[in-house]
């Protein structure tokens, strides 16, 4: 966002195709106290953290403005299904819910993992390391796509696609 609101980043935002949200907390997460409480102990007090509660006002207007930047991205929004080990309870810390936008061009897929193993992957089998990899090829075959779409047509052609 802060990219295409900078005339000095304005080209570097325009080469933006996609976004990829691993267990994002879009709107919060039931466990922001817990895990503010485990930050005040570890590492002292983040205020941040207040901020990733669910439907926070913060949280809220990042992703009303967000949507304005985000009509000609592709997002591609990723969940955890299994959950995490908390301090006296097991729970799935951004569930569904939270890690997707509902916006049109989204796409969201489950990763069979807790919230830290969302972007751990052993081997090149694991089936959230293959999910993972073949949205990243969908995404590189569009571009691929649009880009050869674009350079044949003539210069100052409108494309129509039904």
């Amino acid at each position: 966002m802060l990219a295409r609101e900078d005339p000095d980043l304005k080209d570097l935002a325009s080469r933006i195709h996609t976004l990829y949200f691993l267990a994002t907390p879009h709107r919060g997460s039931d466990f922001s106290k817990i895990f503010a409480n485990i930050l005040n102990i570890s590492y002292g007090q983040k205020p941040f953290v207040a901020e990733l509660s669910r439907n926070s006002d913060s949280i809220a207007m990042i992703n009303d403005s967000f949507r304005h930047f985000a009509k000609d991205l592709q997002l591609w929004s990723f969940y955890e299904t299994d959950p995490s080990n908390l301090v006296l309870t097991q729970a799935v810390i951004v569930d569904k819910f939270s890690a997707t936008l509902g916006f049109p061009n989204e796409k969201s897929y489950l990763l069979n993992a807790d919230h830290r193993g969302v972007c751990k992957f052993h081997h090149q089998t694991d089936p959230n390391y293959q999910t993972l990899r073949n949205s990243f090829s969908t995404t590189i075959d569009k571009i691929l796509l649009d880009s050869n779409t674009t350079a044949s047509l003539p210069s100052g052609s409108l494309l129509i696609c039904h």
